[in-house]
């Protein structure tokens, strides 16, 4: 049987002085996101590019440009499933559906940054 009483949390510190609001935890990975993706997808238009099959590619995917072609499809989608989430705030399923796929293309994006850097190390 739970207890009716306040949290120690609520005891100490009211909730109208804390200094994370509850919201703020789950909006903050989402905007960083945002934004990471958003710098990611810049950054990698104005690097310096050579052409690979007629296609601009930055030189540091240039020994495999399709790599580079899926970390901005995964760049672009990471960015598309956290702006939808801060959006759809007030359906909890399709925002937790949004997140999730945010969390998922970011990381995969990171995930081909490394890989390619793995190569670029070892070759």
């Amino acid at each position: 049987m739970k207890s009716s009483a306040p949290s120690l949390q609520d005891r100490l510190v009211p909730s109208s002085k804390r200094f994370v609001p509850s919201n703020l935890i789950t909006i903050c990975p989402m905007k960083s996101i945002v934004c990471i993706s958003s710098t990611a997808a810049s950054i990698s238009m104005v690097l310096p590019q050579v052409n690979v099959d007629g296609k601009p590619v930055p030189v540091f995917f240039s020994d495999q440009p399709s790599l580079y072609h899926i970390f901005i499809i995964c760049t672009l989608f990471a960015f598309l499933g956290a702006f939808s989430s801060l959006m759809i705030q007030h359906k909890p399923r399709i925002e937790r559906f949004c997140k999730i796929y945010a969390m998922a293309f970011i990381l995969s994006a990171l995930a081909i940054v490394l890989y390619a850097a793995a190569l670029s190390a070892f070759t």
